[in-house]
Parts: C-alpha cells; sequence; structure tokens
C-alpha cells in the first residue's frame, strides 16, 4: 500500500505530520474530515476543558463518537495522555 504524507504547519510550533493510505477517495476524504474534527474537538476538551477552534462539533457527533469504536482513538488518548503529563 502507497502512502500519501501531509506536513500541516502549524505557527509557533512543529508541524502536525499525516499520513494517509492511497488511493484516497472522495469519500474516504470526507470521513477523514469529520474525524479530525471530532478527534482534536475531543482533544480540545481533554486538555482545555473545552472545545477550542472554529471549526466545532456538534455535541451529538462527541457522543456519537465516544460510543463507537474507534482505531485511532487510543493513539489520540495515548497522545492526550503525554500532553496532560507534560504539561504538570
Amino acid at each position: 500500500m502507497t502512502c500519501l504524507k501531509l506536513t500541516l504547519p502549524m505557527s509557533a510550533t512543529v508541524p502536525a505530520p499525516l499520513t494517509l493510505p492511497r488511493p484516497l477517495t472522495a469519500q474516504a476524504l470526507r470521513e477523514l474530515e469529520h474525524a479530525v474534527a471530532v478527534a482534536l474537538a475531543l482533544l480540545g476538551r481533554d486538555l482545555f476543558g473545552s472545545v477550542v477552534g472554529t471549526a466545532r462539533a456538534h455535541a451529538a457527533d462527541i457522543e456519537y463518537a465516544s460510543w463507537s469504536p474507534d482505531p485511532g482513538a487510543l493513539e489520540v488518548d495515548s497522545w492526550a495522555a503525554h500532553m496532560r503529563a507534560a504539561a504538570r
């Protein structure tokens, strides 16, 4: 399987790498967009107690995501725990 590697620039921080499988279909891109928005909203809530950013996820999306199995959730949870530990 080939991968598409993107580097997302972030001001005043280290860039965020993102690796995507190829071929990337329009449906997969829509699913990715939704998954990233929900994951960032959950991460913001876990780290800061609120949803951060301009693209706020709906409460129903966050609730649904919390009940749905998500293979990426373990990675996000692990990263969030690491960030919380580093902030202490």
